[in-house]
């Protein structure tokens, strides 16, 4: 993991928790910071709405973009539902419910190579996030991936139940959604679910490098590899994401799930926080 103390250069983006640097030529690092466990909400989706802005907006400049979090052991937690509807006075803000599935489909289809760097825990969001980018790559040590969905009585929304059957297969892809568990970096490697699993030390160097390569290239040959590959095996659609968005939210508003989520929260102490570490055992038994 990165220990370098030395002050972070402004970010290139108007956003607290979204820092937007640029550490070489054509390449953008964006760093999630939003503590304490790097929740999904919308101070988060404003400062990567900004970054989509900057980057259609310098077009060819930028060939690839590195995601990852400033917090070892979240990636990102989950969605924040009790702030999902707000749209918060601030730059680049847009309603989740209505613009993730947007942002989701142009951040796979962009020309920009999106590559994420994971430490943590990137749960329901987080891993729908992930898996919308372009490549994958887990810290052995720190990295867990998980659709915790049908734990809280819901599905998948918005991503997962798209992008997993595509990254793992059929059968993989509802053990990964119906379990509702964490699936270490070593297994999501085997599973197709990350392009590699390598140790914390060496995750930084490689994503690193490999995006400093990528960005070397001639930006209309990597544009265009990633048009013929999608051409080939056609990512989700957004309309695919919104009908998925729409379900777990039509789930989420009935008694059933409303009573089960009270209930998880009671059993954790009222607050989902101390139970975040290991939020699987909250609503299953392993």
């Amino acid at each position: 993991m990165n220990t370098d103390t030395t002050p972070a250069a402004p970010s290139l983006v108007a956003s607290d928790v979204v820092h937007v640097s640029q550490p070489g030529d054509g390449q953008l690092r964006v760093v999630i910071d939003n503590p304490p466990l790097n929740l999904f909400d919308p101070t988060v989706f404003a400062g990567l709405h900004l970054l989509q802005e900057y980057i259609e907006a310098k077009g060819d400049e930028i060939r690839v973009v590195v995601f990852e979090s400033r917090n070892a052991d979240f990636f990102f937690a989950h969605l924040d539902f009790a702030t999902i509807a707000q749209v918060p006075d601030i730059p680049g803000a847009q309603n989740i419910i209505e613009h993730w599935p947007a942002f989701s489909t142009w951040l796979t289809a962009a020309p920009v190579v999106s590559i994420a760097k994971i430490r943590g825990r990137a749960r329901g969001i987080g891993n729908e996030f992930v898996a919308a980018c372009d490549m994958r790559f887990a810290s052995l040590e720190r990295a867990r991936l998980c659709q915790i969905e049908v734990g809280f009585g819901v599905v998948p929304g918005g991503g997962g139940l798209e992008w997993l059957p595509r990254h793992v297969g059929r059968s993989r892809a509802l053990e990964i959604a119906l379990s509702a568990d964490d699936f270490d970096a070593r297994t999501a490697e085997t599973y197709g679910l990350v392009n590699r699993a390598l140790p914390d030390a060496e995750l930084d160097g490689y994503v690193d490098a490999l995006a400093r390569r990528i960005a070397s290239f001639n930006p209309a040959a990597l544009s265009t590899v990633k048009q013929l590959v999608d051409k080939r095996l056609p990512p989700p659609a957004e309309a695919e994401l919104r009908e998925s968005f729409a379900a777990i939210l039509r789930l989420t508003s009935t008694d059933a799930v409303k009573d089960l989520q009270q209930r998880l929260r009671a059993k954790a102490g009222g607050s989902l926080g101390p139970a975040e570490l290991d939020l699987p055992t909250l609503y299953g038994t392993r």
